[in-house]
């Protein structure tokens, strides 16, 4: 797909890409069956009833816990909503991601990219974030990871994303953010990086393109060729 990020490249009015940042689901790992056994216990834990189906439940996937909830029909006082959460994030620890896995070429991909600063950005937890990238081997690569924090709004907000460059000293023309939902690309705009959807996510390919990513990628190992392109 050519957009004006490559205009712009083909003109020499944009700067090189040094940072590459990644939402973590969706984009490198397909966390949908332990995010959906976690939502489900705790549904059946707090709100009772057949919780909503795994297919429904990765459809929400990328928003706040509280949001998939409140969408999937999930209405909560804020004690229950308490409840609901701590009952999620105990289910969801106790997983150790042992049903995620990492999407095809992530590995062999971030092996390519490891000349570039490489962070994550994602609206779960820090914590949360690093169990599945250690149990899946891929914490290292990555410089940085930024988790929903208090006192960050979440993506689609720009306020992650620029946290972690600030982390990663690097300022928002350098970098490229990859993302599965229009939330990681609107956020990437209003951050002022370069934005790159990927189509195999959580994400449906008509509201990606909707955002006018800069760049969209039918797999992660097109980031090589992509990123390769832009150092001239």
């Amino acid at each position: 797909m050519i957009g004006m990020t490559e205009e712009l490249w083909r003109r020499g009015e944009i700067m090189k890409t040094t940072t590459i940042l990644c939402d973590l689901d969706g984009t490198l790992v397909d966390s949908r069956r332990d995010i959906a056994v976690a939502f489900q216990h705790a549904w059946r834990t707090v709100i009772g009833g057949i919780p909503p189906s795994t297919t429904a439940i990765a459809q929400h996937i990328g928003k706040p816990i509280e949001e998939m909830l409140s969408e999937l029909g999930g209405m909560l006082s804020p004690s229950l909503l308490s409840t609901f959460l701590t009952a999620y994030r105990r289910t969801y620890t106790r997983q150790d991601a042992r049903l995620t896995r990492p999407y095809p070429g992530v590995i062999l991909t971030l092996q390519a990219l490891s000349t570039f600063a490489l962070g994550v950005v994602t609206t779960k937890e820090s914590g949360q974030a690093e169990i599945v990238l250690r149990r899946l081997a891929l914490i290292p690569f990555f410089q940085h990871i930024q988790g929903g924090s208090r006192g960050l709004r979440l993506k689609p907000a720009p306020d992650p994303i620029l946290a972690a460059l600030a982390a990663l000293h690097c300022a928002p023309s350098y970098a490229l953010m990859v993302g599965d939902t229009p939330a990681d690309v609107l956020a990437g705009k209003a951050a002022g990086t370069q934005t790159c959807a990927v189509s195999y996510g959580f994400g449906t390919r008509e509201a990606l393109l909707l955002c006018a990513p800069d760049h969209v990628i039918d797999s992660f190992g097109e980031l090589v060729g992509l990123v390769r392109e832009s150092q001239g």
